[in-house]
């Protein structure tokens, strides 16, 4: 994965590894270390242009002010390897954002996921994935049933992760004007 995404603040960043750790240890899961930064993304394409897209995400975080995201529940992208998440709601603003990446980037990269266009885009912090299957999601789920994921998270840059072919690296980040 090559994605285009935003970076949680510290504090929602280590609610998110501390949920990583947990699942970890309770039940051996740690796919969602494949990407090991906690984010929500906005574009995901097979390859980018890094050269064309770090000036568009630096032009686009000069020009951007801080917002906040609300998170609630938990969600489930379900098939033979479910995905475990926390559902970030679109908002207007939001919304908004995520058009003008989407926008902007398109063109520096190459087969762009389609569930991340804006008209199917669902906006999500993954807490398990890869190694999570029908015989252990309704246990994670059981565990994770009574937690408050009801958050309120500021936003305040534009990040890039970068598929080095062997692992996955935060290649940039770049942080609004204040």
């Amino acid at each position: 994965m090559n994605g285009i995404v935003s970076l949680l603040d510290d504090h929602h960043y280590q609610l998110v590894e501390n949920l990583w750790a947990e699942l970890e240890r309770e039940f051996s899961v740690r796919g969602v270390y494949v990407t090991p930064y906690p984010h929500f993304s906005y574009q995901v394409a097979a390859q980018y242009n890094v050269e064309q897209l770090e000036p568009i995400l630096s032009n686009i975080a000069e020009n951007s002010t801080p917002f906040h995201v609300v998170c609630g529940g938990l969600g489930i992208f379900t098939g033979p390897h479910p995905v475990l998440y926390i559902p970030v709601v679109r908002s207007q603003q939001l919304n908004q954002f995520h058009q003008q990446v989407w926008s902007a980037t398109l063109e520096t990269g190459s087969d762009a996921q389609d569930y991340y266009h804006p008209d199917y885009w669902m906006p999500h912090i993954t807490i398990g994935f890869a190694d999570i299957n029908r015989d252990n999601i309704g246990s994670m789920l059981q565990f994770l049933s009574e937690r408050n994921f009801n958050w309120d998270i500021p936003i305040n840059n534009i990040a890039f992760i970068h598929d080095d072919g062997t692992r996955q690296v935060l290649r940039s980040r770049f942080d609004f004007r204040k």
